[in-house]
């Protein structure tokens, strides 16, 4: 087992290969939402964290520069017309919900959701994902054959003491390609390997 040469491209590329090689296993055993979320837990909040955050252990960003102006280039691009996505919002459904809201449940909050607007930030898509996959605040609703057919990401709204959260509603199939998309964005990063 060879050692990761870094966390931002190595380490999510690995679980891209693990995504694409389990496919098909997952899929057989009715287990590739799971496997899906599984790999994402790992390669978006891992490296996202690591782009991101100032005064993280590992010091990435200031290793990186190059590698974190990218990132910062491409949090700042519309999600919708981004290297990430690139095409109409399909499922992709953003909202908010107050306090009240949450408490009646998932099949209650589509209500809330509109489509994603062409203004909204991959930031802002990226940091809901990575909050909800960090704090299990994940959920799911099934078709009438109980099979999973969209995927909740619930963060807490920059307004924290109010209760309140902000969503994002996706099927599947969006989230995987998002997801895929995500790990191909990072493999392509140049890394010097006199830092690593």
């Amino acid at each position: 087992m060879s050692n990761y040469r870094n966390f931002i491209k190595d380490f999510p590329n690995r679980c891209g290969e693990i995504l694409k090689e389990y496919k098909d296993c997952s899929c057989k055993n009715g287990r590739e939402v799971t496997h899906m979320f599984a790999i994402a837990s790992a390669a978006i909040t891992i490296p996202f964290e690591r782009l991101r955050k100032k005064g993280h252990p590992a010091q990435d960003k200031k290793k990186y520069p190059q590698v974190v102006s990218k990132f910062d280039n491409l949090c700042d691009k519309n999600f919708l017309s981004s290297n990430l996505w690139g095409k109409a919002s399909e499922s992709w459904k953003f909202g908010q919900l107050k306090k009240g809201e949450v408490e009646l449940g998932p099949e209650n909050w589509e209500e809330n959701a509109i489509s994603l607007e062409e203004d909204v930030k991959v930031k802002e898509v990226l940091c809901i994902i990575r909050n909800a996959l960090a704090h299990g605040s994940i959920f799911t609703l099934s078709n009438a054959d109980d099979q999973i057919e969209i995927i909740i990401f619930l963060s807490t709204s920059k307004e924290k003491d109010t209760g309140d959260f902000n969503l994002i509603m996706v099927s599947v199939e969006d989230f995987n390609e998002l997801l895929v998309k995500w790990i191909d964005f990072l493999h392509s990063l140049k890394i010097p390997p006199e830092v690593n």
